[in-house]
């Protein structure tokens, strides 16, 4: 008898990750999807948890234009769960605000109600080691998906995953590219 397969949720830091495909490969964002069905290929994918902050308009309205249709375009995806932040406009330039406390209650929450065997986190973020260490030490395991480049990686964070990565080599970044279509008008 085959053995069932793990149960694999994918946690998405959205700017984490868009700022990491522009400074490595050029690259705005990916299509979803296939991205997560890609890295959960050997497991059963039970729901994808997509955190990101609507840009600021008045900080470039063709940005903010692209990034709701990604929005638009992901929020269709079946099984994907969106949590947005905001940005905090005390400071100069604003800073995002939010995510991270989204996607660190959401895989601890989830952990706790033994919802999956692996989490993959897609993202280098350290802020989300303590998370990450709650759900290690419950007994999951904790996937760091990431870039490994001098200038962008997730090493501060990595370790906290007992040396369970992939990365986000450009291959696949080129593989699975999302293309932003502008609207006719």
């Amino acid at each position: 008898m085959e053995q069932p397969k793990e149960r694999a949720m994918v946690f998405v830091d959205g700017n984490n990750l868009s700022m990491g495909l522009k400074a490595c490969y050029g690259i705005e964002r990916l299509e979803l999807e296939s991205f997560c069905a890609h890295l959960t290929s050997q497991h059963d994918l039970r729901a994808i948890y997509y955190a990101d902050a609507n840009f600021l308009q008045e900080r470039g309205q063709e940005n903010y234009n692209r990034q709701q249709a990604y929005f638009l375009h992901i929020r269709s995806i079946k099984h994907l769960i969106f949590r947005r932040g905001y940005y905090g406009r005390w400071v100069n330039p604003p800073v995002e605000k939010r995510t991270d406390v989204y996607l660190a209650v959401d895989m601890v929450d989830l952990c706790h109600r033994d919802e999956f065997d692996i989490a993959y986190l897609v993202s280098g973020d350290s802020d989300l080691a303590p998370a990450v260490d709650v759900v290690v030490r419950e007994g999951k395991r904790v996937m760091n998906v990431y870039f490994d480049k001098p200038h962008r990686n997730a090493f501060a964070l990595r370790a906290h995953c007992r040396g369970h990565f992939l990365e986000i080599t450009q291959s696949l970044a080129e593989q699975c590219q999302w293309t932003f279509k502008k609207k006719a008008t």
